[in-house]
């Protein structure tokens, strides 16, 4: 019909081409989010150089394996103590501020370091300090990094904006390990004075960067930091399957930061140089680039329960490999592999838990998250350290490796149950809450104007897993 003809080229002029999905506009776009991934790539640079750095100058200046993991554990610590109050205080703060911040005091701090070299001194507990600052403040950064991404970003690109994210980070392991290895063998201090020159560029970044929207702030008095953790703890806990991944990849990251060490220990035992544990740690970082870079594809076809169930089955074969290959080709291989992996389950779980989390508790949860995932490796170190010393190298693995089968079995058991399925929709199907809704750049050209939140199929365009369907649809 005539009069229907002008509602039908709207109809048609409206719809997603491409079978109902919107075209949106390339992340580069977003004059906001190149902003703070340039700023993030530079912070996580420096944090990596000056990080690595740390355990090549007790291990080379003390010899001693259980010195290294005093440092070690001084770096991971922060995982266990800060997370907690850091989520309340990013969520009540300014975000951008608090990360300007914690670049001028990890600046300061590492700058304390190369000058201590550069006279020619050397103490195991300033560099435990200076590891535990550093991480510290990267503990308040990365929590407001990660809550910032959906206010520069609209909420259908969310995750290709983790994934790229993800390939940031560990395309900066794959230049920044090697490089912190050979910038140490050229003399101690190089990479802690390159950390700082990093830091400021960082710094640069996040003063052009415009202010977040934040939540709205609740009228009354000052709200109590302890009910705020405990709100986060329980929202976190009442998601069954949600909690259950995160156990279970606590501890898996408890044995990654064991074998961690373990390689560097290897590799001196050996006789091997500091650039030598650089250029497998960047295998390492090669396999997490192409991990991240394929994640979106993966999590398109396998739900998170049967990626969680497959990778550890594959860590778990894997792993035992490094008992009898101790050559750095063949450790560089393991590296690529058990981080290729890792990676795909990092893009899943930070799209999961950033999209169904509501905005003005994206630092809480995100503390609660970085608590078990990250916080559980702060032991690794530590352990391992003095399992190294108590029975070698060789016998550290062994043990590492019956770690990670017991946890292989434990993961297909929990997640092949019939639970699991009902479990992943209810957590998946969770409101998203009225803050949900990011801020749009302002500098985006009105023809590239991000597509709505929902489309007809259902369908979305970011590389998310199967969750994300059930939640914007």
């Amino acid at each position: 019909m005539v009069p229907g003809r002008p509602f039908m080229r709207r109809l048609r002029k409206d719809r997603p081409a491409g079978g109902g999905r919107h075209k949106l506009p390339s992340l580069r776009s977003y004059r906001d989010f190149r902003l703070l991934w340039t700023g993030s790539a530079m912070s996580v640079m420096a944090e990596r150089c000056s990080g690595m750095a740390f355990t090549l100058l007790v291990l080379w200046h003390t010899r001693s394996g259980s010195a290294a993991g005093v440092v070690g554990f001084a770096g991971l610590l922060p995982a266990l103590l800060v997370q907690l109050p850091a989520g309340v205080l990013v969520d009540r703060l300014n975000r951008r501020r608090v990360m300007m911040t914690c670049v001028v005091v990890r600046m300061v701090a590492v700058a304390t370091v190369a000058v201590s070299l550069l006279g020619d001194t050397v103490w195991v507990w300033h560099i435990a300090l200076v590891a535990f600052v550093q991480s510290s403040m990267t503990v308040f950064y990365q929590l407001s990094e990660r809550a910032m991404v959906r206010n520069v970003v609209p909420s259908r690109q969310l995750g290709a904006a983790m994934a790229t994210n993800e390939a940031r980070s560990r395309g900066v392991n794959f230049v920044g390990h090697p490089a912190s290895g050979a910038m140490f063998g050229l003399s101690a201090w190089v990479p802690f004075l390159t950390s700082v020159t990093l830091y400021v560029g960082s710094l640069v970044t996040l003063v052009k960067l415009r202010g977040e929207r934040q939540p709205p702030r609740r009228p009354g008095a000052r709200r109590r930091m302890r009910p705020e953790v405990a709100a986060g703890l329980k929202w976190v806990w009442g998601r069954a399957y949600f909690r259950a991944a995160l156990l279970i990849i606590s501890v898996s990251n408890l044995v990654f930061q064991g074998l961690i060490l373990t390689v560097a220990v290897v590799i001196r035992e050996d006789g091997g140089a500091a650039g030598t544990i650089g250029l497998i740690m960047a295998g390492g970082g090669m396999g997490g680039l192409c991990g991240a870079l394929s994640g979106g594809w993966l999590n398109r076809r396998l739900a998170m329960r049967q990626i969680m169930v497959l990778a550890h089955t594959a860590w778990a074969v894997v792993m035992p490999t490094a008992v009898f290959f101790r050559q750095a080709l063949a450790l560089g291989a393991l590296f690529f592999i058990t981080s290729f992996i890792g990676a795909t389950v990092t893009v899943s779980g930070m799209s999961y838990q950033v999209r169904i989390t509501p905005n003005d508790m994206q630092g809480r949860v995100g503390s609660v998250v970085m608590l078990l995932v990250s916080g559980a490796s702060s032991l690794g170190a530590l352990g391992t350290g003095y399992l190294l010393e108590a029975v070698g190298s060789r016998h550290t693995v062994v043990v590492l490796s019956a770690v990670m089968a017991v946890l292989a079995l434990v993961a297909a058991v929990v997640f092949s149950r019939p639970g699991a399925a009902l479990e992943d929709r209810a957590d998946s199907m969770e409101p998203l809450g009225a803050g949900h809704s990011p801020s749009e750049p302002a500098a985006l050209p009105a023809p590239d104007a991000p597509a709505p939140a929902s489309v007809p199929d259902g369908t979305p365009a970011d590389p998310l897993n199967h969750e994300a369907r059930r939640t914007d649809g």
